[in-house]
């Protein structure tokens, strides 16, 4: 069989088909063992750009056994995976999203196993925050699709729609690529999470996992997985997996407790030319999550310090589904279709508790402890009902402040959608259409009452019921053209968007007059790449495209309520136009590869919150220059040690003048929150079951803003850790049992002491508040396979 190298799956020429009980698990495969029915070689580029190669075939020249799979770089495309070795051998204390410290590039905030953050910022990569980026999960968005991220946004600071064992790699895609890879809201790229899927063998896993922070605080964990294996008759191949979390922060009061389901059928059928898989998450999250906390006292009480309960709290319930339908088909000689149908819930509920008795009269609506602002702002009402509301806080509870002491925040989203698409061969091109529709609801609301339980009573005690409707709606056109015989590979690509809005808004204390407002973008988004291997082992790419990001919901927000008549919505979508080029080289001695990247950010979001009226405004703000440079190389070494490391380093600037209500920055000024570098190091060592690895993880100085987002002159200080993990797996010859493992994790080896965030505030008095980073974490897990 001639085959030539391109990212693609090559099929036999002649029509040959063996069909036994045991069907292929991944439709990929099974074009190659099942066979092709073309008198000419039949091409299909899959989503990993992937080359898969016979390594043996029966006498008659049927296709025995699917071989040697590698990976063929498109332009910028995966420009860091973290492996499945990664993710599986990442500490207890790693959550989906902490794990992309493996990434150059990234400065991950969120912590521990409940992805517990007390910003609305989870990551910035190469500049942009994590609302700033598409997340996908088998490739089907899994953000906010209203605020953006997929954790953490609009205060749901303990949800958590993805669990370490449900996933088992992660790539990351710089800036603009095919249409087909980008995602909703991939203005500085796209975050691919890989599910878990069952593989033909039987197994079953029962593991338990813990360890304590430095001080107080850790994490344990017991779960159980099982694996159907290929069932005879059918092929049929399921996975299921369920675990619990208690994971008690190293931050006093603060804890998350998790349950995740897990489930992932595979089907293939049709001799193994067409395949339907089943993907369903369901985790639900228990927790009381952490407030940023004035330096002053993280120096006097140190990274522990969380204000006391009876002072202020704020407790969450969460739970995040995603259903996943998809469906892949050989249809003939040239054409493969494809769709996904998909399901998702996000839903949050939390209770903030603020104790009246530290008022404070001398600042309108704060409390504060030890000389600082506490909890959320208490709403001081004056004797009478409000003119829309009837509660009395004063006749019930004696006074404004305790009638509001706590405030019950709801966020409900529901998702559905589809992804269809057909792809068509041609002897030098690929070509590719395909759609998705999203159509998301989102039930928002806001109440004060003086006791808990808070009753949820409209024209009573809310301050505002929203419900929200987006449609994400695109189609996109890409090729994959092959010349000089799959040395240089071009990459024409363009989607078009339609994005529509309404924002629905009840009368409440924060909104005079109700309304429903609504608005539609439209918008192009092209791209071009190039892929050239000149040599052996030798990979040139150039890619550049432009990409978007429609405005949140609180862009709604400010056309609402002051008037009887709705403003129109003048914000406009974010802009960035990228350009990536690179080289990468690959070799027995040394692989690498060093890129340099430029962002174009335009009509950037600005939010301000006016806490006197409980209204957000958003607003475009100037525009910035992102571009820098990033390194990774391995080095294997003698005796089953191998070396890594990466770097990347960004610059970050406005470009144009940015004024409005949160400041002024000038051309030339540094954008906030963004590393100046991001690197990381280590040693690796694998013989048999034996795995260990030494990594250090550095993160430079970067400039902290005002609470409202304007830079200032002070940097967050650079901060460095060293992770060590080390498993054993054991073969055990027995009947039932087939292996038992043993894992040892070590995070932050060193203790260091460090702050993930920081920013100035400025009401009701100027002062530093921020986030500290996880102290030493000492965790071990044991796994035990039944076969």
């Amino acid at each position: 069989m001639k085959t030539r190298q391109s990212n693609k799956i090559l099929v036999t020429k002649r029509m040959s088909v063996a069909v036994s009980t045991m069907a292929p698990a991944m439709l990929y495969a099974a074009v190659v063992a099942a066979a092709s029915v073309s008198v000419t070689t039949l091409s299909y580029a899959d989503d990993d750009g992937v080359v898969a190669s016979t390594e043996s075939r029966s006498p008659s020249g049927t296709v025995t056994k699917v071989g040697s799979v590698k990976k063929i770089a498109p332009p910028e495309k995966a420009v860091t995976s973290v492996s499945k070795k990664t993710v599986t051998h990442a500490s207890p204390a790693q959550n989906f999203q902490s794990v992309l410290k493996h990434v150059p590039g990234m400065n991950v905030i969120s912590q521990g196993p409940g992805n517990l953050s007390a910003t609305n910022n989870e990551f910035t990569y190469q500049g942009f925050t994590s609302a700033q980026m598409a997340s996908n999960f088998d490739g089907v968005p899994i953000i906010n699709t209203f605020r953006g991220g997929a954790g953490g946004t609009g205060d749901d600071r303990a949800y958590t729609p993805l669990t370490m064992g449900q996933i088992s790699t992660v790539k990351v895609y710089s800036g603009a690529n095919q249409p087909s890879q980008n995602g909703i809201n991939s203005l500085g790229g796209t975050i691919s999470y890989e599910p878990a899927l069952p593989t033909s063998k039987y197994y079953l896993d029962v593991d338990a996992s813990g360890g304590k922070y430095g001080y107080r605080g850790g994490n344990y964990t017991t779960g159980i997985a099982v694996n159907s294996g290929a069932l005879p008759g059918t092929g049929t191949e399921m996975l299921f997996k369920y675990s619990y979390t208690h994971a008690p922060s190293f931050m006093n009061n603060i804890f998350a407790k998790i349950n995740s389901y897990y489930f992932a059928l595979l089907q293939p059928y049709n001799n193994g030319l067409s395949q339907l898989k089943l993907v369903a998450v369901y985790n639900n999250e228990a927790a009381r999550q952490p407030s940023l906390v004035p330096l002053t006292l993280i120096a006097q009480n140190g990274r522990s310090y969380q204000p006391p309960l009876g002072v202020a709290s704020s407790s969450t319930n969460t739970h995040a589904l995603n259903v996943i339908l998809s469906w892949k088909s050989i249809l003939n000689d040239y054409m493969l279709a494809k769709t996904k149908v998909f399901i998702q819930q996000q839903a949050a509920n939390r209770t903030s508790f603020t104790n009246a008795a530290y008022y404070n009269p001398a600042y309108y609506g704060y409390a504060t402890y030890e000389g600082y602002p506490v909890g959320t702002n208490l709403e001081p009402w004056t004797a009478y009902p409000s003119v829309n509301n009837s509660y009395d806080p004063v006749a019930l509870f004696g006074s404004g402040a305790a009638g509001t002491q706590f405030h019950n925040y709801i966020d409900d989203i529901q998702s559905v959608g589809f992804l269809p698409s057909m792809t068509f061969f041609a002897p030098h091109n690929t070509i590719e259409l395909g759609a998705m529709v999203d159509y998301s609801q989102d039930h928002s609301a806001e109440y004060w009452y003086g006791s808990s339980p808070v009753p949820n009573v409209d024209g009573y005690n809310n301050a505002w019921d929203e419900y929200d409707t987006r449609n994400y709606n695109y189609v996109y056109l890409q090729d994959n053209i092959d010349l000089l015989d799959g040395a240089l590979h071009i990459y024409p690509g363009v989607k078009y968007n339609v994005v529509s809005t309404g924002c629905n808004d009840m009368t409440g204390y924060y909104y005079n007059y109700g309304g429903h407002v609504n608005n539609t973008y439209y918008f192009w988004e092209p791209s071009l790449g190039f892929s050239y291997s000149p040599v052996h082992n030798v990979n040139l790419y150039f890619s550049v495209g432009k990409t978007n990001k429609v405005p949140n919901i609180s862009a709604f927000y400010s056309a609402i309520g002051s008037a009887p008549t709705p403003a129109a919505i003048t914000v406009k979508p974010e802009g960035d136009i990228s350009y990536d080029a690179g080289v990468r080289y690959t070799s027995d001695v040394v692989s690498g590869n060093l890129a340099v990247f430029r962002r174009n950010f335009s009509n950037i979001f600005s939010e301000y919150y006016d806490p006197a009226t409980g209204m957000t405004f958003e607003y475009n703000n100037g525009s910035a220059l992102y571009q820098g440079i990033t390194l990774g190389l391995d080095v294997p070494l003698q005796d089953d040690f191998s070396l890594f490391g990466s770097y990347n380093y960004t610059s970050a600037k406005y470009s144009s003048l940015s004024s409005g209500v949160n400041g002024t920055a000038y051309p030339g000024e540094y954008r906030p929150y963004i590393p100046m570098y991001t690197a990381t190091t280590g040693i690796r060592y694998e013989h048999g079951g034996l795995y260990a690895a030494l990594t250090g993880h550095f993160v430079g100085r970067q400039y902290m803003a005002t609470n409202k987002g304007q830079t200032i002159g002070v940097t967050l200080p650079a901060y460095d850790t060293l992770d060590f993990s080390t498993s054993y797996e054991m073969p055990v010859h027995s009947a039932y049992v087939k292996s038992v493992k043993f894992s040892l994790f070590a995070d932050n080896i060193l203790d260091n002491n460090y702050l993930v965030y920081a920013e100035q505030v400025m009401k009701p008095f100027p002062y530093y508040r921020g986030q500290a980073g996880a102290p030493v974490f000492i965790g071990s897990n044991a796994r035990v396979r039944f076969d």
